[in-house]
């Protein structure tokens, strides 16, 4: 097994282990409101979590259900987190190639997975399995780690997805999924620490078929800041990134959801919800608690003023989230 990806699998197997929590009945109470409000809004009848509120024809990604599978396990909620389980496993999981995959999304004729999403629900289902007590949430993700390692590779690198059609994985990285290792062995750091530091945005993917970075020329912020986020904990800095962010937030007060590569001018006249979870993060990495403060201070604001039956469901349950921590 390489040591690269051993190290992107260390990440998901190192948990806290919370057991018989005497506050797992309160958080599930303070949790109540949200776990009512998703499956009013956000779920069919058969408990499957769709991207918009009240539209059922929107897309079932395996992307929502790990994320707020990360929410109930935060939460204590181990019913919720059954009944997702259970649903994870009837529709999205699929054995295909000798191995365990997670269906990317639901409904549709799909034959990759996302290696983003199939790592976050490794992690929560080891959470949940240690603060549970149930073997079969780790059983599950450690068939699906072990896909990963066996088959979803190129030159010894995890790549985006893998396409169980043709048998063949991904030929790209995209670099914010380029996750820290909490036990300190520094996995994928070249690929992060080779980025050319004298411009202000990072390149969003390595394409391994081309040798080279590819860059966009619209930049999304949940991308860029996810990026920033990996250099940190991989002790890299970034500091034409961070000038730029900090003049962002201290001049104007805000950060839209897509800017011009060249320009640095804002693309898009919204902001989200989901950026300032990450924007929180990052400020708290940098050493700016002050600002990560201002931004949850802000960003209830900005709930306030969003259209709720517009909301995405991943930019509602990142500000959950916040809620969640800062609570």
């Amino acid at each position: 097994m390489n040591k690269w990806l051993q190290a992107l699998l260390a990440v998901v197997a190192l948990v806290g282990c919370a057991g018989d929590d005497p506050q797992q009945s309160q958080d599930t109470e303070k949790g109540t409101a949200v776990q009512q409000e998703v499956a009013a809004k956000y779920m069919n009848e058969e408990g499957f979590i769709h991207a918009y509120p009240d539209k059922q024809d929107s897309a079932y990604l395996s992307e929502s259900i790990g994320l707020y599978m990360q929410y109930l396990v935060e939460a204590g909620d181990a019913e919720a987190f059954a009944g997702q389980f259970r649903r994870l496993q009837e529709a999205f999981i699929t054995e295909e190639q000798g191995g365990t995959f997670v269906r990317w999304v639901l409904y549709e004729n799909s034959n990759v997975n996302a290696l983003i999403d199939d790592m976050r629900l490794i992690r929560v289902l080891r959470e949940g399995a240690e603060r549970f007590g149930e073997p079969a949430y780790r059983e599950l993700a450690d068939r699906l780690a072990s896909t990963l390692l066996r088959l979803q590779q190129t030159e010894s690198y995890p790549v985006d997805y893998y396409d169980w059609s043709i048998g063949q994985p991904a030929q790209r990285i995209t670099l914010s999924y380029l996750i820290d290792d909490p036990s300190g062995t520094v996995g994928g750091q070249d690929l992060l620490e080779n980025v050319d530091e004298t411009e202000l945005f990072f390149p969003e993917y390595y394409d391994f078929q081309q040798g080279n970075y590819v860059k966009n020329d619209e930049v999304h912020m949940i991308d860029q800041l996810l990026i920033a986020i990996n250099r940190a904990d991989k002790g890299l800095s970034s500091d034409r990134f961070d000038d730029w962010l900090l003049t962002e937030w201290n001049t104007e007060g805000k950060v839209f959801g897509r800017y011009d590569r060249n320009s640095l001018q804002a693309t898009v006249p919204y902001e989200s919800l989901a950026v300032y979870y990450f924007l929180q993060a990052y400020f708290e990495r940098i050493g700016e608690p002050e600002l990560a403060e201002e931004v949850t201070a802000n960003v209830r604001v900005i709930a306030s003023e969003h259209d709720e039956d517009a909301l995405h469901f991943f930019d509602y349950i990142h500000y959950q989230l916040l809620l969640q921590k800062k609570d």
